[in-house]
């Protein structure tokens, strides 16, 4: 397979795990129960391709940093779904959506900063440059209420966001990633961490026991089909950063910048959701973005 097509597959899946999101609504689907759901399932699949318990433990003797904070960040990808739910009903779509896009920043930044194998280039810099409006003008919804409450906790996603990219970037590299079954392993420490955390969170919450019972058929087919295309994304891209033949630094954008820009042509097709010209400037600068980084590409 053409390591490119790695890429193209990440940035596929992702799509469609906002697209699948926008249809949750359509469906009747009960979103937290089905966010708990895909993390199960998405576990569940990477543990089995993974090869149990045994591929663990050759992980853990190999290097045990990564699989660590791989267990440790369960909690972050839990608490951060929560943050961008309520974010979205407080803060709008927009505002939710502009913290998320541009986490991408802080990883490609330390990359640029402290990575000597990362180089900084014009062309590099030009398109970070441009992938800051290009989110922005994306996913600016002019006919959107502003508001100006609650800005902690778009910032927590902002950089929570961040974190996360950064440490999938960090340790995909070939010195942590020793087997091919290692690669299966890795997004499934943090998925398997969520699926407990919010399953706990669900049967001692009462409250949310009653309200959330596990009868919607529609619940658990959006939560198998959530948990396979989120596994994945995440396996696709650790692939990405192993095979295609690019800095990390350019990656990220990369991968980030053709989500929104798939994700705003897919809606357009499937939701007819109507993009102003703001919207197709943004898509236009994005493209611009993504071509110079490209263009970085090493011989």
């Amino acid at each position: 397979m053409h390591p490119l097509s790695y890429l193209v597959i990440s940035i596929s899946l992702s799509t469609g795990i906002f697209l699948l999101f926008q249809a949750f609504k359509n469906w009747r689907v009960d979103s937290f129960k089905a966010i708990v759901l895909n993390y199960g399932v998405a576990a569940t699949l990477g543990w089995w391709l993974a090869g149990g318990g045994s591929t663990f433990a050759r992980a853990w003797e190999s290097d045990w940093r990564w699989v660590a904070i791989g267990l440790a960040a369960g909690g972050l990808f839990i608490y951060l779904f929560q943050l961008i739910a309520r974010s979205a009903q407080e803060n709008g779509i927009t505002v939710t959506s502009i913290s998320a896009k541009l986490s991408m920043v802080i990883p490609v930044a330390i990359f640029l900063l402290f990575d000597p194998s990362d180089a900084v280039t014009i062309k590099k810099i030009a398109a970070i440059g441009l992938s800051i409006p290009a989110i922005v003008l994306s996913s600016w919804k002019p006919e959107q209420p502003k508001s100006k409450k609650n800005w902690i906790v778009p910032m927590t996603i902002f950089v929570g966001s961040g974190m996360i990219d950064l440490m999938f970037a960090t340790f995909s590299g070939p010195e942590f990633m020793k087997e091919v079954s290692f690669r299966y392993l890795f997004p499934s420490l943090p998925l398997s961490t969520a699926f407990i955390t919010g399953f706990a969170w669900l049967i001692f919450n009462p409250g949310k026991q009653q309200e959330n019972s596990f009868n919607s058929r529609n619940t658990w087919l959006g939560g198998l089909l959530l948990g396979t295309i989120n596994f994945g994304s995440l396996y696709f891209l650790l692939e990405t950063y192993d095979k295609v033949n690019l800095d990390k630094s350019a990656i990220m954008p990369i991968n980030n910048l053709g989500i929104i820009i798939a994700s705003a042509l897919f809606s357009l097709l499937l939701f007819r959701e109507k993009l102003h010209r703001y919207n197709l400037l943004g898509l236009v600068l994005g493209a611009t973005a993504i071509a110079l980084l490209y263009a970085e590409r090493t011989t």
